[in-house]
């Protein structure tokens, strides 16, 4: 198994973790610890450092916690140089495990969903079966037992991009330079572009490509869907420091966004009836803020930036009548003239 996708693993149900607010250690790491000392190969910071692809320091305080936190007989030897367990240890300490955390399980493994089919999928299934056998007499359960407690609707993905998923996620992994070819959503042909990838994201159920366009010397997003022919390079790029996916990606409503176009749109919205109560149950965007209009809650203003404004459109659009724009000028002007066009055909 790749100590690299176990990594990725890893780091992916830390993600998860964030979502709902938790702050744990990777256990995943801390049980490949336990398994390499339980081993009798005396292995130390080094070589668990290198093997699972972390900082010394941090498997100095993973075995801190080893130690002080979940009761385990962690000793150094000096003369060989590594960690063993001076006493006998049969099982992986039990996790009491809350609420919160199976929340997090569930994210963790439904944000991997997209990958189905994929090795990485696989390493996920081992992964949840080595947490889960450390929880023996406590807590135990499988993925059908998630499935039966919790579920999510979403769109469904095609198994082609499933598979261009996993392709993508290991160049940018691996900083591989990547080219295909790409269908603009108003185009009837597919055309080449050459990129440096960077990163993957997720917006209303459907998968983007975040890259540097070697051609057009800017970011650019592309839909896994309208890529084709996709070929992976042995030439490896460097990575910018600066990028930060996550950022990019807040910078819009939606997934629309122009490397370079710094401009943002104050956008606010008046919604009532049904609208006002579905926004104050929903977060549509980072910088949303809510402001009551009315003491019942039926009648208030949502408030967000973006930098364009062509989703935001859609958004309106979708609550017809319950929706009144308050600004900017110009997306009020959009939803006059997508309206009067509806209505003339």
């Amino acid at each position: 198994m790749s100590t690299r996708i176990e990594n990725d693993v890893a780091r992916l149900m830390d993600d998860a973790n964030q979502r709902v607010g938790i702050s744990r250690r990777p256990l995943l790491r801390i049980y490949e610890i336990h398994s390499a000392i339980l081993s009798g190969s005396y292995p130390n910071c080094t070589v668990l450092a290198n093997r699972l692809g972390v900082e010394r320091k941090t498997i100095q305080r993973d075995v801190t916690f080893m130690r002080d936190e979940l009761r385990l007989p962690v000793v150094y030897d000096e003369s060989l140089h590594g960690y063993f367990y001076d006493k006998d240890v049969s099982d992986f300490p039990v996790f009491q495990t809350s609420a919160e955390e199976l929340a997090g399980l569930f994210l963790a493994r439904n944000a991997l969903e997209s990958v189905r089919g994929t090795p990485l999928a696989e390493v996920l299934r081992e992964t949840f079966g080595k947490i889960t056998r450390g929880m023996k007499g406590k807590v135990q359960f499988s993925w059908s037992d998630l499935d039966e407690t919790f579920s999510r609707k979403a769109v469904e993905q095609n198994p082609r991009d499933v598979k261009r998923f996993g392709e993508l996620a290991k160049a940018i992994l691996d900083q591989l330079v990547t080219s295909f070819y790409y269908r603009k959503l108003g185009s009837d042909s597919a055309e080449p572009r050459k990129v440096h990838p960077l990163h993957l994201g997720e917006v209303d159920g459907g998968w983007y490509l975040i890259a540097q366009d070697l051609e057009r010397d800017g970011l650019r997003t592309f839909a896994l869907p309208r890529m084709s022919r996709v070929k992976i390079s042995n030439t490896r790029f460097d990575r910018p420091r600066s990028f930060d996916g996550s950022g990019y990606l807040k910078q819009s409503f939606g997934i629309w966004n122009v490397s370079g176009d710094h401009s943002r749109h104050l956008v606010r919205v008046e919604l009532k009836h049904y609208a006002a109560r579905l926004a104050q149950e929903r977060r549509w965007h980072p910088t949303q803020d809510i402001i009551p209009l009315n003491a019942k809650g039926s009648r208030i203003e949502v408030r967000f930036e973006v930098g364009r404004l062509e989703e935001v459109l859609r958004w309106v659009l979708s609550f017809g009548r319950q929706a009144k724009v308050l600004g900017p000028p110009e997306l009020a002007g959009m939803v006059r003239d997508e309206v009067r066009a509806m209505s003339e055909g």
